[in-house]
């Protein structure tokens, strides 16, 4: 499919309240879709550990046809997409073009356009109160021109749907009760190097403040878990992937 993009765009309301109205996260990025005249969209919830980036059991729903989708598994395209490598690195919401290129992100692009998939789209990270992490990627019509235009005027929409298209993915997750508490990245980070079996001291250094800081971060981290001790603390973020050790 190709052509000038719309221009006109779908009012806020109309979205969140279709958004909304979607029975899952899978429903949701096909209505984004379908109300915007995208190629495609992706939500990536990677329950990643922000220390290392470590990719923990991702939730991914897509509207890529199967067929890419089986061919991106099977050759391993994961491990070269500079989209996933770099959004659940970046805070910032990027267009694909801004992108460092490999031979590996090449070839994957490559093999993109060749079946009939556009390299441009656009892709906003996303990081929630518990520290978990998602990426949520629009994808142009193959052929489409006058990307980066279309992306300035939807940007603001678009970082506002990406939220609540993370909540949905939440909800579907874990249910109406999100069971991670609202640990601050310095909680979850000191939580990590525990589970890595570093004393107090050591962290401190590793992180670059006090003594008295990582003790209060370990505090905090306990009481927010509802823990008795921090050995409990740990276990608690773990089981619930707030870390990865």
């Amino acid at each position: 499919m190709s052509g000038d993009s719309p221009m006109t765009e779908p009012d806020d309301e109309s979205v969140f309240d279709a958004i909304d109205k979607a029975a899952d996260v899978d429903a949701a990025i096909r209505v984004l879709r379908e109300i915007y005249s995208l190629g495609n969209v992706t939500y990536h919830h990677a329950q990643t550990v922000p220390v290392d980036m470590n990719i923990d059991a991702p939730f991914v729903r897509t509207t890529y046809p199967a067929e890419w989708v089986s061919r991106y598994l099977i050759r391993g395209y994961v491990t070269h997409d500079p989209v996933v490598r770099d959004g659940l690195r970046r805070a910032l919401p990027f267009i694909w073009s801004e992108l460092e290129e490999t031979a590996g992100s090449r070839a994957v692009m490559a093999d993109f356009l060749a079946h009939g998939l556009s390299d441009e789209g656009y892709s906003i990270p996303i990081t929630d109160k518990a520290g978990r992490r998602a990426l949520l990627s629009l994808n142009a019509r193959f052929g489409e021109t006058g990307w980066p235009q279309r992306v300035a005027r939807n940007k603001k929409s678009w970082m506002e749907v990406s939220h609540a298209i993370h909540k949905k993915a939440i909800r579907e997750l874990y249910g109406e009760s999100d069971p991670a508490p609202g640990l601050s990245p310095r909680e979850i980070e000191t939580l990590y190097w525990i589970s890595q079996g570093k004393e107090f001291r050591e962290i401190a250094k590793i992180i670059g403040i006090s003594d008295h800081t990582v003790r209060s971060y370990m505090r905090s981290a306990r009481y927010k878990l509802d823990c008795a001790t921090i050995s409990q603390a740990v276990a608690k973020a773990i089981r619930l992937r707030l870390i990865n050790p």
